[in-house]
């Protein structure tokens, strides 16, 4: 950019050709650029030479030297100071905007250095978006990096951990880290257990189970196993410890189609616990002793990467500040 820059201005000043052009460019460097305009702006060379923290006659000599790469004269001596000459003025324009434009760059590039600028690709389950541990941590995020643009994508948790590996992600929020991808770095936002959710018709009488059998001949609303094994596999091993296999009569892609399939009357489904809040009242959601093993919701990253991301550093630092997580 900035050899582009300065070789375009030495065609406008002087009309010299490409190859003279990029024998000169490449005697400029930014040192001149910077002790013209300090020269230019003060309005003298020992003035100029001051702002610049430099000795006069070697600024002079700098000076020069840029002259003769351009190949015109930028200023006009006098004893009282330095007047710009008109290549002078359209150079100090150019060079002052080239400055400004390069410690623009250099800010931004230390801005994305430190994961304050750049973009986060966030996978996270459906029911976890509205879970308040979740939203505390994209507040202290976005607080904390409010030019980091935010991309997130609902998805189950295999599909997390394949889009981790195809690059398609930055990190997640995911269950089943373990069984799905131990590959990757886990930090604990929650821990969780399954319910089992009901119909509860307004003005029905409903009774509650007090054991998983004894719901073991009604039919069930299930997680579709093809895109959650580890799901699946848990909840058809608590079944089994209780003696039955489930009627699957419907399935479901995700916990809020599996909630509104019960709401509908369909038949009961396993839910977590945290999905409580989001559940409408015609769903009654019963906790079981045979459903009380526990797993994580975390947030997921590739703890190995060659390149670690600074954005991804600066979310896990907000998930350390708000979820509480230990270092």
């Amino acid at each position: 950019m900035l050899s582009n820059t300065i070789g375009w201005l030495l065609l406008c000043f002087t009309g010299i050709s490409a190859h003279q052009t990029r024998h000169r460019m490449r005697q400029i460097e930014l040192r001149h650029l910077r002790y013209f305009v300090a020269v230019a702006q003060a309005g003298s060379v020992m003035a100029g030479a001051r702002a610049a923290g430099i000795v006069q006659p070697a600024l002079s000599r700098q000076i020069r030297e840029l002259e003769d790469a351009i190949g015109t004269p930028l200023l006009i001596r006098r004893a009282t100071g330095v007047t710009l000459t008109a290549a002078g003025t359209s150079f100090l324009r150019d060079a002052t905007g080239l400055l400004a434009m390069l410690q623009d760059s250099r800010e931004r590039a230390l801005r994305s250095a430190a994961g304050q600028l750049g973009e986060l690709r966030l996978g996270a389950l459906p029911n976890c978006l509205p879970l308040p541990v979740v939203a505390n941590v994209l507040k202290a995020f976005r607080d904390a990096c409010p030019d980091v643009k935010l991309s997130i994508a609902p998805m189950l948790s295999a599909e997390q951990a394949s889009a981790l590996m195809r690059g398609q992600l930055d990190a997640g929020i995911m269950a089943w880290r373990r069984e799905e991808a131990p590959h990757l770095t886990g930090v604990r936002l929650l821990s969780d257990r399954f319910v089992l959710a009901m119909p509860a018709p307004p003005g029905g009488r409903f009774v509650a189970p007090r054991t998983l059998a004894d719901v073991a001949n009604e039919p069930f609303v299930w997680f579709d196993a093809q895109r959650s094994a580890a799901h699946h596999r848990f909840l058809m091993t608590q079944c089994e410890q209780a003696g039955f296999t489930p009627r699957i009569a419907q399935v479901g892609s995700d916990i809020p189609t599996l909630i509104g399939l019960v709401a509908a009357g369909m038949g009961c489904a396993f839910v977590p616990e945290s999905a409580s809040p989001t559940c409408p009242r015609t769903v009654r959601l019963v906790a079981l002793d045979e459903l009380a093993s526990r797993f994580d919701i975390e947030f997921v990253f590739d703890g190995a990467a060659a390149v670690p991301s600074p954005v991804v550093a600066r979310f896990l630092a907000a998930v350390r500040e708000a979820a509480g997580a230990p270092d």
